[in-house]
């Protein structure tokens, strides 16, 4: 059967949150009120997001050299180089936005990955995208449901590879999951089956096996 990965991005690709970091560091007051709203699915990703990013008056450029100082994961170019020797689809799926996700990959030599995710340009403030929103659910801007769903319907088994809030939904659809921080918490919880991941060469270790 055909093999294909679905990747988060913030906290899974990336060690730390950089969306989230984009928010704490740089937003005016109000962000962490709103955020709550969020968590407690108040107000879903679309409304969230703009809210909090109008609380940001830096400018694009700015963003770029702020989070070139976060490190990705250790293993994922093992990773990616394994995915692309044996012919695997991979797609990097995230909540996230353009404007900071293609910038890390770019300083990290990653360009040409499939990326699905949501849009975030500056122009006298910042307008947000989302573009692939569910019209049945509507609390994420980006549905990884669908991506996992379209997968699994052109005959893909599915990994699914993630760490946060927005990964519970499409993660619980994919064939095998490979869980960290708060997702992880979330398949002890429920007693649902996973791999434990602290970075890709767990992975690695688990799909060369």
């Amino acid at each position: 059967m055909k093999k294909a990965f679905v990747v988060d991005f913030d906290g899974t690709i990336t060690v730390q949150d950089v969306g989230f970091s984009i928010i704490k560091q740089l937003a005016d007051e109000g962000w962490e009120e709103i955020g709550n709203l969020w968590l407690n699915k108040k107000i879903g990703t679309a409304q969230c997001g703009s809210m909090q990013w109008d609380l940001i008056k830096h400018d694009e450029e700015y963003i770029k050299n702020f989070v070139g100082k976060f490190p990705i994961n250790e293993g994922f170019r093992e990773f990616v180089q394994e995915v692309n020797k044996n012919s695997y689809e991979m797609i990097i799926a995230s909540d996230g936005y353009d404007v900071y996700i293609n910038q890390i990959l770019k300083i990290y030599s990653f360009q040409g990955l499939r990326v699905v995710c949501n849009s975030a340009k500056y122009d006298n403030g910042w307008k947000l995208s989302f573009l692939n929103t569910s019209q049945e659910c509507g609390f994420c801007g980006n549905c990884k449901k669908r991506i996992v769903a379209d997968l699994k319907n052109r005959g893909y088994k599915v990994y699914y590879i993630g760490d946060g809030h927005s990964d519970i939904c499409a993660s619980k659809d994919a064939d095998v999951v490979f869980a960290k921080s708060f997702l992880k918490e979330y398949y002890q919880n429920k007693e649902l089956p996973y791999h434990n991941f602290d970075n890709f060469f767990d992975v690695l270790k688990y799909i060369k096996s």
